[in-house]
């Protein structure tokens, strides 16, 4: 698929959630921003050009990628690694999402990521609400 296809598939399934995609665009083509309650949700559609092993099964095919990433926490500074640990667990029961540590900025998120020939734009609320609740029950 390309870029800017996938740009429209994105704004169909935002225009879907009651979110007028030009609203949430924020930064370049392909990337927008909504809220919900009070958390970001970072949705990103691109076209993958750096290829990766693990995921040459999908970008030989398609190279077009579709994410919706949610911040979740800072990661602690004390009892780390049972931190990390714990995530790799919850991971393993993950249904369509992935918790993410980003180093850089020392925080951690889950997110949904598929090729984006893939994505559904009326999946897009589905993914969101699988997200959130995914978050609530790691907080709680």
């Amino acid at each position: 698929m390309n870029i800017q296809d996938l740009i429209s598939v994105v704004e169909t399934g935002i225009q879907k959630t009651g979110v007028n995609p030009e609203d949430a665009r924020s930064g370049d083509d392909g990337q927008w921003l909504m809220l919900r309650n009070e958390t970001p949700i970072y949705i990103d559609a691109w076209i993958d050009d750096q290829s990766s092993p693990w995921n040459y099964f999908i970008l030989e095919k398609d190279r077009s990628i579709f994410q919706v990433t949610l911040p979740f926490c800072y990661a602690p500074t004390l009892q780390r690694e049972q931190f990390f640990e714990e995530l790799l667990t919850v991971n393993l029961n993950l249904i369509s999402a992935k918790f993410s540590f980003n180093a850089k900025d020392n925080v951690v998120v889950i997110s949904y990521r598929c090729a984006g020939s893939q994505f559904q734009p009326e999946s897009l609320n589905d993914i969101i609400d699988g997200l959130s609740y995914y978050c609530e029950m790691a907080l709680s």
